[in-house]
């Protein structure tokens, strides 16, 4: 029990030089996350754009050509 404090008390001690030694390499996952999720929204759009165009398509398509209709006499 009394090495489980121990390791918990040294781990609060060296927890704000350990976060300074992984801040660089934090800056850099963070901004690679940032970069991947703003292609992924990008992506993502492009992709609803396709599949509105697609619809819009087939929705045209559905409806049936209008047709002169004969004169009335």
């Amino acid at each position: 029990m009394a090495g489980a404090g121990v390791l918990a008390v040294a781990t609060i001690i060296a927890a704000p030089r350990l976060l300074r030694a992984a801040r660089p390499a934090a800056r850099d996952v963070l901004r690679r996350g940032f970069s991947l999720y703003e292609r992924a929204r990008g992506a993502a759009a492009e992709f609803a754009e396709d599949v509105e165009d697609l619809v819009a398509e087939v929705q045209a398509d559905a409806k049936p050509a209008a047709q002169p209709q004969p004169p009335q006499n």
